[in-house]
């Protein structure tokens, strides 16, 4: 038997594999571009809520000052051992209310009216209804 040498076809041309690699270099391209494009919408996104909490913050710290202030001022020592620490100035009187405890007197709990709904008969009740009327006597 004589050997024969079969010659196969590439699966790929040169011209193919050629096209295959520049497709595959575009699809990287378009999906970085697509990552990029994704995180350059989302740099902006929380800028304005940021803005609105450095301004609330920026209100809060001069609160904190201005009362940091007028804590370490003698009008607030003053206030404060009048009202907390219970001193008076020289001349002043303290007076201190005195409670006096009653027992309540309990709220009188009132009759419920009666409903003249359960005495009346069915063919009253049908009489109110159509004529929008008491009944004659």
């Amino acid at each position: 038997m004589g050997s024969k040498v079969i010659w196969r076809r590439p699966l790929l041309t040169l011209s193919q594999l050629i096209v295959l690699l520049f497709v595959i270099a575009a699809l990287i391209v378009v999906l970085d571009l697509n990552r990029r494009a994704k995180a350059g919408r989302l740099v902006g996104v929380g800028e304005e809520a940021l803005q609105n909490e450095l301004a609330l913050e920026t209100t809060r710290q001069v609160e904190l000052q201005a009362t940091l202030t007028y804590v370490q001022s003698d009008e607030y020592v003053a206030v404060y051992a009048r009202e907390e620490g219970g001193f008076i100035l020289d001349g002043e009187k303290r007076i201190v209310p005195l409670l006096i405890e009653t027992t309540p007197i309990p709220t009188p709990i009132a009759q419920p009216t009666p409903d003249p709904a359960q005495d009346a008969e069915p063919w009253q009740a049908w009489w109110q209804l159509l004529f929008d009327s008491p009944m004659p006597d």
